[in-house]
């Protein structure tokens, strides 16, 4: 399964030893934006700019580069939202990403991306039971 991660999953330290530890069922893809934001909350609590390299590697985690192609989908995908611009340019960059790289966006925060639509979109908790109800009824 593809994945991108929002940057505020990081708040959940257990999901992210869960991803970790099933990254060979996915494919986990992390926006620029997510990752500088992740880094960013990283830095500010002290924690290394090597640990955070690290954390991203446990993760198997692709950065999707920000390129100047993508101002014309992210723009047409702010449109489609209730949600204004100013505050959340940074929501439709990494929304607009995940549907690039034909993924689901993993966030707590559903209702910043509810115009990606709910098949693009699912929680940190709904991945869990997904991806461990598929294991279960392989075994």
């Amino acid at each position: 399964m593809r994945i991108s991660l929002d940057s505020n999953i990081f708040r959940d330290q257990d999901f992210i030893d869960w991803l970790q530890a099933k990254k060979g069922k996915l494919t986990v893809n992390l926006s620029v934006i997510s990752a500088l934001e992740t880094y960013h909350w990283y830095a500010i609590r002290g924690i290394s700019e090597e640990l955070f390299k690290k954390d991203m590697q446990a993760l198997g985690a692709v950065v999707n580069e920000l390129a100047y192609s993508a101002i014309f989908p992210i723009s047409n995908n702010a449109k489609k939202s209730v949600l204004p611009f100013r505050h959340h340019a940074r929501d439709f960059i990494i929304g607009t990403q995940a549907l690039k790289m034909k993924s689901k966006l993993v966030t707590f925060n559903i209702n910043h991306f509810e115009w990606l639509g709910e098949e693009n979109l699912i929680s940190p908790d709904e991945l869990v039971l997904l991806i461990e109800s598929e294991s279960f009824h392989k075994n």
